[in-house]
Formats: C-alpha cells, structure tokens, sequence
C-alpha cells in the first residue's frame, strides 16, 4: 500500500520550472499532503465493531475498516505503534496463517518504510513448518514462529543487507516510536481475515530481567495516540492540477486511452498530473530512482492510470496476466509462480485515499493462453455480458468518483508482489518513466473506452 506525497522541494522545481514557461501558474508549493491522526475512540470504536483488533494491533485498514492510504482489498493491514524503554527488547510468536501472504514491516515516524520481513525471510520454529516457501505443503499442522524487532541505526531508503541479516529478525529505527504494520493477503476460503490463526504476539524483555506477553505487554510500550494517520492531500490545493491551461484532455488528468505510469518515487509520481499539460517536460528533470512511498511496503511495486468515464461508460482492459499460486481454495502446497501476487484497484485520489473496489489474480478470469478481459464501470453500466461466466472480470468505478466532485473521475494502480528472480517482465523491472509498456510486453494492459451497448455487441466470450 502508498500514497504519492509531494515534497517541499518538488514544489520549489516545479514552480521554478513553471516560471520558465508561461507567465500565470497554479501555486504548486501548496500541493503537500496533510497528516492527520486517527483519534484513540474512533479506533477503539472501528476496532470493537469489527472485532479485528487487539491492545497490541489496536488499528486496522481495509474497506470494511479504515478506508484510508489506498488500500488493496486483497488485504488486511494491522497497525501498531511502540516506544521501548531503555535496555528492554521486543519479538512476536505467532502462527503462519492459512493465506496467500504475509509480512511484517517497520516506518519512522514520517511513515517512510525501514524494513521489512515477508513469509520467505521467516524461518519456523523447530518441528514447525513454513507452508509459504515453494512446493511447501500448506496444510501443516505446526506452523509457529517467533521474530525479534531490533532497533538499530536503519533509515528510510536505506535497504538492510539482507545476506548478513540475523535470522527472524527486524529492525526498526531508534530514539523514536516504531510504527509496525502487519500484512495478511487472501486468507484461505472459510478462514477469517486473520487466516485462521491468532494475530502475532508481543513478548516484552525489559532490563530488570521481567517478561511480559501479551495484553501485559501493551501499558509497557504501546504509543495508542497517532498509531494510525491519515495523509491526503487537500481538495483546495489539488484541484487546479486538475484545472491546469493547455491541457490535452478534455477531462484531465485522465487522457484516452489512459496513460499508465510506474512508480519509481512519491514526488515524480505526484507530477503523473502535468502529464497532458504544457508543463510535462518537467517530469524528465526529476529523479527517477525507486524508492518507497508513505506507508509503503517494499515487496510491492505499482503503476496507475488516472481514468473519467466521460470518455465512456465502460472501460476495457485486455492483457495477459502473470502466474500466480492459487491458494484461495486451500491449495495443497505452495505453488511457485511469476508473481506471489497482483492486482488492480479503482481508488479515488490523493485527496481522498480510499478504494472503491479491486480484483485479485484468482478473481479474473483467463483464456487458456492467461489472457483477460476486464469491464471497468458503475454497477448502472455493467454490461450483461461482464460477468465471470462470460470470461469477462468486472470492476466497480464506485459511485464517489475521485472524491472530490467529479463522479466520473478516479484512478487505477496495478500491484505487482515478489517476482520470481526468472519473471524479468515485472513492474520491478521497469527502470525509467515510459518503459512500462517496453517492460511488461503482453503483460501491459491495452486500455479502452466504450459503450455498454457496444460492448454488449460483442455477446458472451467478450475476450
């Protein structure tokens, strides 16, 4: 998960550019997102009514929760925040759960992301097994782990050599409270969202020899108050991106066909807005190195496209999707693949981050050959023959639009997961802005407006 942040000083480069080219220009400068913590009741009352939340993960993010931070619906995002007392040290003892994913990952306090330990960097316990690693039975019985949280001299955007790393171990930033995120993808059909497993459990050593766990654990070290932030950028100060003189599109920032664009890094990706404008040039000025976005873990990349239905009802996307393990119906064993996973989501904007709807691998329906063809349109639009008994996956635009006024606006990202070291057509590949399409080949999307009646036109196996 991320949300595209510009900085201060992308608003310096870009208004100095700005200056170079025309005489009026919108006060880029303002364009900087706003945090804002989730108050301490309000997650106790989300997290009461859902029943997903524990003293130790008193927050979650999902649809169903907290719909902030462009969330994927594949996932479940648990969210902790601790301060250590001197000399004590922290690890968790859980369960791998019945899911196609996990991960556990730590930001600063300016939710950059510091580290991270995904399922394939977790070594069971003894007599345990890890189902997530290839050709693992998934089924195990025992399926315990315990990982040991370090604080160490780690910074945002520095990667942890992960040769020398201890084994089970992650590292978190010192002298500050520790933001701790905890991933879990597509539990298994019949699990609940935590598949079927207890949530992680803290185990606190403080310096006077105590041990604590659990519950007793949380009055020690849990920091409730900012745990969960929202961050977006104000509707007043992004509206005239949207507004911009010049450009190409009728309905900009949305551009037929749609433009899609990887992220490389928060401030370039935010200028994904002067795409279509006389200001684009700017872009090819910028740093154009990969590095996380906010709350961002980095087993993840993306690429997005900011779509209006104005150009039609229906949008269609065909391409050909990358392999994946198919776990949802309780595969057997672990099935190595192109990808762990991938998706593609309807989300608003960055003034107001929630999702709409996504898709997952499994939900899509593929040609012998992994083709699809995906419908992308308000439920009033659906066409008939966007259904999965037809071969065609069908997303909902959702009703909000980008949320801030204009129902027909929005956007789309597609999530690529843990390429396989072989699958060289990954999002993790591209290496500059405009070799996506180079990049991904027949697994980049051919992207396409039209009409439900039209669409409709070309009857069942629309693909």
């Amino acid at each position: 998960m991320k949300i595209m942040k510009m900085s201060s000083q992308l608003g310096a480069l870009v208004l100095c550019s700005l200056a170079l080219t025309a005489a009026a220009q919108p006060d880029l400068s303002k364009i900087r997102p706003r945090v804002e913590k989730i108050p301490v009741a309000d997650m106790e009352r989300v997290g009461k009514q859902s029943g997903l939340t524990s003293c130790f993960w008193p927050a979650t993010v999902s649809p169903s929760t907290f719909n902030i931070l462009i969330p994927d619906s594949g996932v479940v995002y648990w969210v902790s925040q601790y301060r250590l007392p001197p000399g004590a040290s922290l690890s968790l003892r859980g369960q791998f759960p019945k899911a196609r994913h996990i991960s556990l990952n730590t930001y600063d306090e300016a939710g950059q992301p510091v580290d991270r330990l995904n399922d394939l960097m977790m070594a069971p316990n003894a007599g345990s097994a890890n189902p997530f690693r290839p050709h693992a039975r998934r089924d195990a019985a025992q399926r315990d782990y315990h990982v040991n949280l370090t604080q160490a001299a780690v910074t945002a955007g520095t990667r942890v050599d992960d040769a020398s790393r201890p084994t089970n171990t992650l590292y978190a930033p010192q002298d500050a409270a520790v933001q701790l995120w905890y991933r879990v993808y597509v539990p298994d059909q019949g699990a609940d969202l935590k598949g079927a497993v207890p949530l992680p459990v803290p185990v606190l050593q403080l310096a006077d020899g105590r041990r604590l766990e659990g519950d007793a654990v949380c009055g020690e070290i849990v920091v409730k108050e900012g745990t969960l932030r929202d961050v977006r950028v104000p509707t007043e100060a992004l509206k005239p991106m949207f507004a911009l003189a010049g450009a190409t599109s009728a309905y900009h920032p949305a551009q037929n066909p749609p433009s899609w664009n990887a992220f490389f890094n928060a401030p370039l990706s935010a200028t994904n807005l002067l795409i279509g404008t006389p200001y684009e040039g700017i872009r090819a000025r910028l740093d154009a190195s990969r590095r996380g976005g906010f709350y961002s873990t980095l087993d993840n990349t993306y690429m997005s496209a900011y779509i209006d239905r104005r150009f039609g009802e229906v949008l269609v996307l065909r391409g050909k999707a990358p392999t994946t393990p198919r776990t949802f119906a309780g595969a057997q064993v672990m099935e190595p693949a192109q990808l762990r996973y991938w998706s593609i989501c309807k989300n608003r904007s960055l003034s107001d981050t929630a999702v709409d709807g996504c898709l997952y691998d499994e939900q899509i329906p593929l040609t012998a050959d992994r083709s699809y063809t995906m419908v992308v349109s308000t439920a009033a639009a659906r066409p008939a023959n966007a259904t999965a008994s037809c071969g065609v996956a069908w997303l909902d635009w959702g009703a909000a639009g980008d949320g801030m006024g204009n129902a027909a606006g929005g956007f789309l990202a597609i999530r690529h997961m843990m390429p396989s070291a072989d699958f060289t057509q990954s999002l993790f590949a591209t290496r500059k802005p405009g070799d996506e399409a180079a990049t991904l080949g027949p697994y980049f999307p051919s992207s396409s407006y039209t009409g439900k009646a039209d669409f409709e036109k070309l009857g069942c196996k629309a693909s």
